[in-house]
C-alpha cells in the first residue's frame, strides 16, 4: 500500500470525526504522490470486526446480485454469477410471501471465472419490463435453473419504487477496489461510505457509479484478482436493494467480465462498444440519463446513441450523461494529459445534444466546472443557476478512498470548485421538473463540496446555434444597413467567445482508433500518446489549453441578444427587373439595334431606398438613372456589354448586345 507523509491528516478525520478542524472541512491539500484510506482503516477496532464477516463471504461475494435500472420505471434488470448454467429466473411480488408473484426468465451466458477459491461458469441476465409499479415495495428472489415443477430459491430480497415525480441518486466516483494494494480495506471503506449514502438518501431510487469498480487492468487473470475486487465492490448489502448504474472506467475496459456481471438496458446497438461493454441509457420521469463508454474514441458511434436517447424521450427536461473520464477535471494525474485529449472526442457532443451534466470520475478528487459550451467557461454567480447556457462538468471524488491524488497546478480556467481533502465521499443528485441539485458528503456524512443547484423554467437550448445560423445570413437579401448592424453584432461575439470551426484532430482520434496510427495509446489499444496533444492538433484542444476563454454569464448572454436581436430587425429587400410583360434574371441577354431604347421596369421594396445604374461600356450602350438603356455602337455577335442594376446588397446583371 502506498503511504505519505500527509497520511496522519486521513488518520485524525477518520479517528476524530467530531473535531472542527481543516482537516474535517473540504477544500485543496498538499498530496505529493497519493493517499489511501486503506492506511488508516485496517488501524480502525470496527474495521477487525468487519474482516471477520468478509472472510466469511467474500468467495461467495463474486456472485453477488446486482440490480440495475430498467430502462424506464416500469423495468428492472437483474444479473448475478452462478457454479452452474440453467434457465435463470426472477420471482416478483408485492406480497412477502410470493402468492401472487410473476416469474421473469432470461438469459445464461457461459463464462469462466475464478476469485481465487470460487469458480463460476454461468452469467445470469434477467430483465422485468412493463411490470413494476410507483411508490411499491417489491420483493424477490432468484434461481439460475428455474423449472415450473419446482426449483431452489435463493433468499428473500426487497426493492421500493419511487412514488412521485422527485427523486433522488447516490453518485459514487471510482470506488476501485483494490487500488490500495488491499481488497478487504477498500471493500470496507466502500460499504462504509454507501451506508452514509443509503442514510442521507433512504430513497434514492439507484446509484451512479462513475467507473473503476476494481482496479486490475489486465485482461489475463490466472490468479482470480479481477474477481476477489467485483466481490469487494459487491459485498455491501444494500446493492441487492439499490439498482447500480456503472460507467465503464479504464481500469475494466480490457477485461470482459463488466458485461458480466452488469445487466444494462438499451444496449442492443453496441454502440460505443470495447471488450468491456457499450453505451446505455434509461429514463425516470422528467431525467434522462445517458451512460457513454468513455474508453471508446469513436465519435459516430456515440453521436447514435446519444442522438437514440434524446429522440426516444423528446419530452426529457434533464439530460444527464455518465461516463468514466473528467474531460474538464482538475486532478494531477490526469486532467491535463489524458482527459484532456478526449475533450476533443466528448464535449462537442455534450453541445450537440444539449446536455445538462456530465457526472464522471477518474483523478479521484472533486471538480465542478464552469458551464462550459464550446471550450469557453460561462461564469454564473452564486450557487443555484437559472437556465444556463452549456454544461456543467462534476469530477466525482473516490467513493472508497483507495487511491487519493492531488490536484493540478495551476488551477484551471473551467474550475468552479474543487476539493481533494483526503477523505471518500459520494454526492446525492435530487432532481424534479423544475430543478437539480447535488450536494457532496464524506463518509462521515460532512458536507464535502458546496451545493449547486440548476433551476430550469423553460426548454434548453443552445445559443451558439442561433448564433451560426446568423453567421451563414446571406447579405443579399436584406439592407446594408440592417445587415451591417448584424456583422458587427457577430464580430463583436466571436472577438468575446471564439468559436472553434472544425476540429480535424477529433476526425483523425476516430478514424485510427484501436489502429497502429491512433495518435493515443492509452488502455492499450495502439502506441500513440499518453501525453496531451500537440498544439496545432485540435482546434477545441487549443482553445482550452492556450486562449482559456472565460466570460461572465452577462456578457454572454448579452452578445447572443446582440446577435439575435440584429437577426430580428433585418429588413428584407427585393428587387425585380421586366421587360414588357417578362421578368428578367441576372445574366439575361439582351438584343437591341443601334439606335434604339429600352425601358427597364424596375420594382425595388422598400421603396425609401435608391437604384444605381451603370453600365460596363457607355460608348457601346448606356442606362439611365430611371433604366432607359440606349444602343449606341454595334458590340459584334459574340460580344455584350454589361449593365448593372444595384438596390442595396441586391445585383442584377444584364447583357446587352447591340446589332
Amino acid at each position: 500500500m502506498k503511504t505519505h507523509i500527509t497520511a496522519f491528516l486521513l488518520m485524525i478525520s477518520i479517528l476524530c470525526p467530531r473535531l472542527s478542524v481543516p482537516v474535517c472541512a473540504y477544500g485543496e491539500f498538499p498530496i505529493q504522490t497519493e493517499l489511501s484510506a486503506a492506511d488508516t482503516a485496517t488501524a480502525l477496532p470496527e474495521y477487525q470486526n468487519w474482516l471477520s464477516r468478509w472472510k466469511e463471504q467474500a468467495d461467495a461475494a463474486t456472485g453477488n446480485m446486482v440490480l440495475s435500472p430498467g430502462a424506464d420505471e416500469a423495468g428492472m434488470n437483474f444479473s448475478w454469477y452462478s457454479q452452474q448454467a440453467g434457465t435463470p429466473a426472477i420471482q416478483l411480488d408485492s406480497r412477502g410471501d410470493f402468492a401472487k408473484s410473476r416469474i421473469f426468465t432470461g438469459k445464461s451466458t457461459p463464462i469462466c471465472r475464478s476469485n481465487g477459491t470460487t469458480v463460476y461458469f454461468a452469467a445470469n441476465h434477467v430483465t422485468v419490463e412493463d411490470f413494476l409499479r410507483p411508490g411499491i415495495t417489491y420483493y424477490y428472489r432468484y434461481t439460475e435453473n428455474y423449472d415450473p415443477a419446482g426449483c431452489d430459491w435463493s433468499g428473500t430480497f426487497s426493492f421500493k419504487t419511487q412514488n412521485s415525480v422527485s427523486f433522488s441518486a447516490i453518485l459514487a466516483g471510482d470506488p476501485q477496489i483494490g487500488a490500495s494494494g488491499c481488497i478487504p480495506a477498500d471493500a470496507f471503506s466502500w460499504e462504509k461510505t454507501l451506508a452514509c449514502a443509503v442514510r442521507k438518501a433512504p430513497d434514492a431510487s439507484f446509484l451512479l457509479s462513475a467507473g473503476d469498480q476494481i482496479n486490475y487492468k489486465s485482461d489475463q487473470d490466472e490468479t482470480g484478482v479481477r474477481e476477489r475486487e467485483y466481490a469487494g465492490f459487491l459485498y455491501p448489502e444494500y446493492l441487492r436493494s439499490l439498482p447500480a448504474a456503472a460507467a465503464i472506467g479504464n481500469h475494466e475496459s480490457k477485461g470482459t467480465d463488466y458485461k458480466f456481471h452488469f445487466h444494462n438496458p438499451n444496449t442492443e446497438d453496441g454502440y460505443g462498444a470495447t471488450p468491456s461493454g457499450c453505451d446505455y441509457f434509461f429514463s425516470r420521469d422528467s431525467a434522462l440519463f445517458i451512460v457513454l463508454n468513455s474508453n471508446s474514441r469513436n465519435i459516430p458511434a456515440h453521436r447514435k446513441l446519444l442522438k437514440k436517447a434524446v429522440s426516444s424521450h423528446p419530452d426529457a427536461r434533464w439530460r444527464i450523461v455518465l461516463m468514466h473520464h473528467d474531460i474538464y477535471g482538475s486532478g494531477v494525474m490526469h486532467s491535463n494529459r489524458t482527459s484532456a485529449n478526449l475533450r476533443t472526442i466528448f464535449a462537442p457532443l455534450m453541445d450537440e445534444y444539449g446536455i445538462d451534466v456530465v457526472f464522471s470520475g477518474h483523478d479521484h478528487s472533486y471538480a465542478r466546472s464552469h458551464f462550459m459550451l464550446d471550450g469557453t467557461a460561462i461564469l454564473y454567480p452564486g450557487g443555484t443557476v437559472t437556465n444556463p447556457a452549456g454544461t456543467a462538468y462534476v469530477s466525482l471524488g473516490t467513493s472508497s478512498g483507495s487511491k487519493m491524488y492531488g490536484l493540478a497546478s495551476p488551477r484551471q480556467f473551467y474550475v468552479a470548485e474543487r476539493t481533494n481533502a483526503p477523505q471518500p465521499s459520494f454526492s446525492i443528485l435530487s432532481v424534479d421538473r423544475t430543478s437539480l441539485s447535488l450536494k457532496t458528503y464524506d463518509a462521515e456524512g460532512r458536507p464535502y463540496a458546496d451545493t449547486f443547484t440548476i433551476v430550469k423554467t423553460k426548454t434548453k437550448s443552445n445559443p451558439l446555434s442561433a448564433v451560426k445560423k446568423a453567421g451563414k445570413l446571406k447579405k443579399t437579401g436584406y439592407t446594408k444597413s440592417s445587415f451591417r448592424k448584424l456583422k458587427t453584432a457577430l464580430s463583436r461575439f466571436h472577438r468575446l467567445f471564439h468559436p472553434t470551426g472544425t476540429d480535424r484532430g477529433a476526425a483523425k482520434i476516430t478514424r485510427y482508433f484501436r489502429t497502429s496510427k491512433d495518435p493515443l495509446s492509452y488502455y492499450g489499444y495502439a502506441a500513440g500518446t499518453t501525453e496531451a496533444l500537440p498544439d496545432g492538433f485540435s482546434t477545441l484542444l487549443d482553445k482550452t489549453r492556450m486562449r482559456r476563454v472565460s466570460v461572465t454569464a452577462s456578457e454572454f448572454h448579452k452578445a447572443c441578444t446582440a446577435v439575435t436581436d440584429a437577426v430580428k430587425k433585418l429588413k428584407k429587400t427585393s428587387l425585380k427587373i421586366k421587360t414588357g410583360k417578362r421578368t428578367r434574371k441576372d445574366g439575361a441577354v439582351l438584343t437591341l439595334k443601334k439606335g434604339k431604347k429600352l425601358r427597364l421596369k424596375i420594382k425595388a421594396s422598400p421603396s425609401r431606398y435608391n437604384v444605381t445604374c451603370r453600365s460596363g461600356a457607355k460608348k457601346y450602350v448606356s442606362i439611365s438613372r430611371k433604366g432607359v438603356i440606349r444602343a449606341r455602337k454595334r458590340t459584334g455577335k459574340k460580344n455584350t456589354v454589361p449593365v448593372t442594376i444595384r438596390f442595396q446588397n441586391r445585383v442584377i446583371k444584364l447583357k446587352i448586345r447591340v446589332r
